[in-house]
């Protein structure tokens, strides 16, 4: 056998120590990539519940925008319409007669009806009578607005539209339904 060269000696014992040093830098890598992959899926469960928060919020910020809005009644009538002694029906009506009510705690503006694009031919309050949009509606009042005299046979396509300002100065268009839409504030 020959002697040991002891010159390579130090290569080798460097290359052990370089071998161990490349597994657990190996092993770090490895471990650090699980961690950020688990900060990952974390991340994205924590986005997933804030948009989740984010949309409920939304929701209660549009319902408590709309809450006033959704206070206001309408009560609709149809007028003028004779009775058929054949039949026992009413028929030929030619007028919608329409009671808005603000059943909310604040008062509501600039509250008018229309009926197939027509204005309100008569408005009464509690307080004035007359024609026009009603400035102002308080609390627990209300407003009646006759259409104009229409052909019973447009009365049913002449259904009337009130519109009216909020509290929090928001314009709403309600209908016969009672169906609830926003609209864009008027242009001067």
């Amino acid at each position: 056998m020959g002697e040991i060269n002891w010159g390579d000696a130090p290569t080798w014992i460097a290359g052990a120590f370089a071998a161990v040093a490349a597994y657990y830098t190996r092993a770090t890598l490895r471990s650090q990539q699980k961690q950020i992959a688990e900060q990952r899926d974390f991340i994205t469960a924590q986005a997933a519940n804030l948009r989740l928060e984010r949309s409920e919020l939304q929701a209660q910020i549009a319902d408590r925008h709309a809450a006033q809005a959704r206070q206001i009644r309408l009560s609709i009538h149809a007028e003028g319409a004779e009775l058929n002694d054949e039949t026992g029906d009413m028929e030929n009506a030619d007028q919608w007669i329409v009671t808005v009510t603000n059943t909310s705690d604040a008062p509501i503006y600039d509250v008018s009806a229309t009926f197939g694009g027509q204005e309100s031919q008569w408005v009464s309050t509690d307080h004035r009578a007359g024609g026009g949009p009603v400035r102002v509606l308080s609390r627990t009042r209300s407003a009646t607005f006759d259409s104009p005299r229409l052909e019973p046979a447009r009365l049913t396509s002449s259904r009337p539209i009130v519109r009216f300002r909020d509290a929090d100065g928001s314009w709403w268009q309600l209908l016969a339904d009672e169906q609830l839409k926003e609209l864009l504030p008027p242009t001067e």
